[in-house]
């Protein structure tokens, strides 16, 4: 374990994230929030995946109250650390990794902040014991989808009477919770010991949502995002400028589509090659994320249909690989996204003022894209999530692309979209709501005991 900086601290900061990129960014930047203040933060997290943070942080102000403890590494197992575990050997091994180190910080702390993702609330149940700690849940997901999800599991836990007309309006169209998953909301939703809440959202974005959580929750709720606009000091590494900036540099405004899907979605090789004939016979420029990781399943090696980047060139662009994806919904030319509507994508589109065409594909994606198309009414579904297991044809995508980026009802979208980035823009600068809910959190957990 590393060392804070002197031999006592008022208060030190524990970060539990799960292991996986696709909540772990959210709660890193929250790490360097907190560490931004002058406050020791302990970083708990696999061998691999704190390499990859340290060298995105290196340099900045902050990273020198960042501390990066490595709870597994390639040592701990025969199959190379986290990716070649089961994942129950891992929450074990991360439940006796984190109550060792916390209880190591909490000998030279008056005060001990553990802040956890909600994934994670059963590695971190013992620390609890601890006379000095404090700690708080962290959602990496929606307002909305939490809210939602609490109804299905729990029940009663608040009333607003437009979501359960909706609800019942949209029918087998409305995403409902597996009996398992409902469980673990109930137990989550029982468990008093923590302290507060904090989500990746703002009033702005979510105010009734987040209200009526916080209401059911009876614990003090903060809500300070988007995190990517919160933060001050950007990542010091001197990247290049990748070619996607290149190649929207030469397009008109509001011309291109960018095609993303995270990091984890797989497609069929028939799926990919319906994506490829739709985005082609739509003849709108795209720009087309196609990282050869994240599609493949099984043992499948997914091929584009032959010819297609020949005739596309020029107009589309395919890239396999990493991509500044806010940069590019930055970019004045693009005009949709394309999207998973995983909550990162959804916020980053939002705070960018462009509109989203969504195809959810699991986990909260569905009550997201539910939210930004009937809800906040910038988007419209691509894939109705009644159907999720059917596939998506070309004409179906063509059809969206078109009507998102080339109608008077995608340009009314963009509109909408636009005023809510300004909205957004407001709250997250200085005196702005976002930024002071986030100093009303930095208060909280340096309160003294």
């Amino acid at each position: 374990m590393t060392n804070t900086n002197s031999s006592y601290n008022d208060v030190i900061v524990v970060m539990v994230p799960l292991p996986d990129y696709s909540h772990l960014n959210q709660i890193f930047v929250l790490t360097r929030f907190i560490a931004s203040h002058n406050i020791p933060s302990h970083f708990l997290c696999v061998a691999n995946l704190n390499q990859d943070l340290k060298l995105r942080v290196q340099g900045s102000p902050e990273a020198s109250n960042i501390h990066f403890d490595d709870l597994l590494t390639d040592d701990d197992d025969d199959g190379g650390g986290y990716n070649g575990t089961s994942s129950c050997i891992i929450m074990k091994k991360l439940r006796e990794f984190i109550h060792k180190t916390c209880l190591e910080l909490s000998k030279i702390a008056k005060k001990l902040v553990v802040i956890y993702d909600f994934l994670m609330t059963e590695p971190v149940l013992d620390v609890h014991t601890f006379a000095n700690v404090k700690s708080y849940i962290f959602h990496t997901g929606s307002s909305f989808s939490k809210y939602s999800s609490l109804q299905q599991s729990v029940g009663g836990v608040a009333n607003d009477v437009d979501h359960d007309k909706m609800v019942e309006r949209m029918q087998d169209e409305f995403p409902v919770l597996e009996a398992q998953v409902k469980s673990f909301f109930r137990v989550e939703h029982e468990w008093k010991f923590h302290s507060g809440e904090v989500m990746n959202s703002c009033k702005e974005v979510e105010g009734k949502y987040i209200d009526l959580l916080a209401n059911a929750k009876h614990k003090p709720l903060w809500a300070f995002g988007p995190f990517h606009m919160m933060l001050e000091s950007r990542d010091s590494s001197n990247r290049t400028r990748h070619e996607c900036l290149e190649f929207l540099d030469k397009q008109d405004v509001n011309s291109v589509i960018f095609v993303s899907f995270g990091k984890t979605t797989s497609f069929s090789q028939e799926q990919v090659n319906e994506l490829a004939l739709g985005l082609e016979q739509s003849n709108h420029r795209f720009i087309w994320v196609l990282r050869k990781p994240d599609v493949i399943k099984k043992d499948e090696k997914i091929e584009l249909p032959e010819g297609f980047e020949d005739r596309v060139e020029g107009r589309g662009m395919v890239v396999r690989n990493w991509v500044p994806q806010l940069e590019i919904l930055g970019h004045s030319s693009t005009g949709g996204f394309l999207s998973h509507c995983g909550w990162n994508s959804c916020l980053e589109s939002i705070s960018m003022g462009v509109p989203l065409a969504t195809w959810p594909i699991d986990y909260d994606q569905p009550f997201n894209a539910v939210y930004v198309t009937n809800l906040l009414k910038i988007g419209m579904s691509v894939k109705s999530w009644a159907l999720r297991d059917e596939l998506v044809t070309a004409s179906t995508i063509d059809k969206a692309v078109k009507t998102l980026m080339g109608t008077t009802e995608g340009e009314e979208m963009r509109q909408k979209a636009a005023e809510l980035s300004n909205k957004i823009k407001s709250s997250v600068s200085d005196g702005g709501p976002a930024r002071k809910e986030m100093e009303s959190f930095i208060s909280n957990i340096i309160k003294t005991l």
